[in-house]
């Protein structure tokens, strides 16, 4: 067990090279967004590119193309036509056919779907490229199943509650089950709260940055973002590694960014008071103290 400390992030952060261009620096295709959340889409993106990726794309339904224009205009968006403001299963050859002419490193699916999470099993086994799991993505992994996601390199990213719906009839244990939700999908499990554990393959890292003032809605959205962005970075620099394995990574590090955007926020606000749209703003300090 390793704790994810100032030490390790500095460590085994991704830097960027003298001599880096956008498509070094990975890119992040992010599935979110509903007429009903459409800021989800807006946080995971501008996370993502406050934590560095090259290039950002948001598929997501028309409802919300204007407020990610407004928020993120570096953004990159896949417009899709939908019935009642959520994706449906019609998205699925609009994001192919995308994904077949654009190359993309990382997925990012979940935040702020609602209904749109219907399409998430064949998302991830027609692309097969590594995803970052969020939110109601993990609800529909629960109704389906866990095993659903085997065989795709995945960060799975849940709280308290949503592990206890992945677990399904396996009792909860918190010592252990990151680690079961782990071996039951091959991939990585992040169980988010108080020292939040990131566990893979029988490891598990230990986060040490972070306050209760992470405790609110749009966090984790902001958390999915980053993490998508640092694996996407990661794989552009790591060639050849395990993506299973850089996913670990990109979440132990993301996880620790994450808190220290919170604990850094704590410095000069109250803890009740950080906002998801905060901590992103507080990204390019956090990392500049962090990176120099």
């Amino acid at each position: 067990m390793a704790e994810i400390n100032e030490d390790f992030f500095k460590k085994y952060y991704p830097r960027r090279s003298k001599d880096s261009y956008k498509n070094l620096n990975g890119k992040v295709f992010i599935v979110a967004g509903s007429k009903d959340m459409p800021g989800a889409a807006v946080l995971a993106a501008r996370a993502a590119y406050a934590t560095g990726a090259g290039f950002v794309t948001v598929a997501t339904v028309s409802d919300i193309r204007p407020a990610l224009i407004n928020a993120v205009p570096e953004a990159l968006i896949l417009d899709i036509k939908s019935k009642g403001g959520y994706l449906g299963v019609e998205a699925l050859s609009q994001i192919k056919n995308y994904l077949a002419k654009n190359p993309q490193d990382v997925i990012l699916t979940g935040c702020g779907l609602s209904k749109g999470a219907l399409i998430t099993e064949e998302l991830l086994k027609s692309s097969a490229l590594p995803s970052v799991i969020d939110a109601d993505s993990l609800n529909f992994t629960a109704c389906r199943g866990v095993s659903i996601v085997k065989g795709v390199p995945c960060v799975l990213t849940p709280h308290i509650g949503e592990i206890k719906r992945l677990l399904g009839d396996i009792p909860f244990d918190a010592e252990n089950a990151a680690l079961k939700i782990a071996e039951l999908s091959g991939g990585v499990c992040l169980l988010k709260g108080p020292n939040t554990q990131i566990c893979f393959d029988g490891k598990k890292n230990i986060n040490s940055s972070g306050n209760e003032g992470l405790a609110k809605a749009g966090s984790g959205d902001v958390l999915a973002g980053i993490i998508a962005a640092v694996w996407a970075k990661l794989i552009k620099a790591r060639a050849g590694i395990n993506p299973s394995e850089s996913g670990f990574l990109a979440a132990s590090l993301g996880v620790y960014l994450h808190g220290y955007c919170a604990d850094l926020a704590a410095e000069k606000i109250s803890k009740e008071s950080i906002t998801a749209s905060l901590l992103i703003e507080t990204l390019p300090y956090a990392l500049k103290k962090l990176l120099g």
